[in-house]
């Protein structure tokens, strides 16, 4: 059922089979959100886990929880949120394939995360590993939502049978977004699992702030203005490469301590600053308040 807004105000028609649930409006503002989220988590995995990762929406359902529960098929990952001092009230939860989670484990020790991995119960120790993973993963959630609303989001359980995975009674109404990933050689989703009471206050903020479009996708509610402001703060990764050159396997392992390695560059000409892989910008090297730093002198736009 959809949805229209009146100032402020949201006005939606009633459904009495599910009293609670949310509009089009607030889930379209919530996958907007969500897409924000994908691009730092994609980068943020690529480059922990050492190997390219591609993730994108799916879709976003509003079920019965034991409806939901019913399509998990244990074991699975279940990794239990909550958000402290917040007014985010009420646990939510990621599902993860055994399998998906294994081989980010796997790329995060140094393999390549590939081959097939059993459906079974994390170790202990792996469980820890994963855990680290996720804590980054709900970093970079609050920080897609921090310019709407202050969230403290922390691991409070990771576990493999949603029996004791608890977050909202049988017949209570969650929000179950899907998300594709891809990374190495892996294909499957990840779901956000939201029970009502704790997507509602986020879906007020979206709204609120218009973060969504109506029943005319063509007419964004969002203005130019707040699309340029979410752009300029958008992260890209610079890098400055001081010189490559080839060894040969032998002369590589022949490499000891204090060995010099020769490279092309010359110290008095300017380094490439890349941007997103592209070279954009001429700098030198320096100091600055004693770090280590580089200075603008030029661009390379259109070489």
């Amino acid at each position: 059922m959809g949805g229209i807004v009146t100032s402020d105000i949201e006005v939606r028609a009633y459904d009495f089979q599910r009293p609670h649930q949310l509009s089009n409006l607030q889930l379209d503002g919530i996958a907007l959100m969500s897409e924000s989220f994908m691009r730092l988590a994609s980068n943020f995995l690529a480059t922990y886990l050492r190997t390219p990762v591609s993730m994108s929406l799916a879709g976003i359902d509003q079920v019965v929880y034991d409806q939901y529960v019913d399509h998990v098929k244990s074991p699975a990952v279940l990794v239990v949120y909550g958000d402290e001092g917040t007014e985010v009230s009420g646990n939510a939860m990621v599902q993860f394939d055994a399998a998906t989670a294994l081989a980010m484990i796997d790329c995060g020790l140094g393999g390549t995360g590939g081959g097939n991995f059993p459906a079974r119960e994390l170790t202990e120790i792996e469980q820890t590993i994963f855990r680290r993973i996720m804590t980054q993963l709900l970093d970079l959630y609050a920080q897609t939502w921090r310019n709407l609303v202050k969230l403290q989001p922390v691991v409070r359980a990771i576990e493999f049978n949603p029996a004791f995975a608890q977050i909202a009674s049988e017949g209570d109404l969650v929000v179950v977004q899907r998300m594709h990933i891809q990374m190495a050689g892996h294909k499957d989703q990840i779901l956000w699992v939201w029970p009502f009471s704790a997507i509602q206050p986020l879906a007020v903020f979206v709204t609120r702030h218009g973060w969504g479009r109506g029943d005319d996708d063509a007419q964004p509610i969002r203005s130019s203005e707040q699309m340029q402001g979410h752009l300029e703060r958008a992260s890209v990764r610079a890098d400055v490469i001081l010189g490559r050159t080839e060894l040969t396997l032998k002369e590589f392992g022949e490499l000891k301590l204090e060995d010099v390695i020769v490279l092309p560059s010359r110290p008095d000409r300017p380094l490439a600053l890349s941007v997103a892989g592209q070279d954009k910008l001429d700098v030198v090297l320096g100091r600055r308040r004693g770090k280590l730093a580089v200075r603008v002198v030029g661009t390379r736009e259109g070489r």
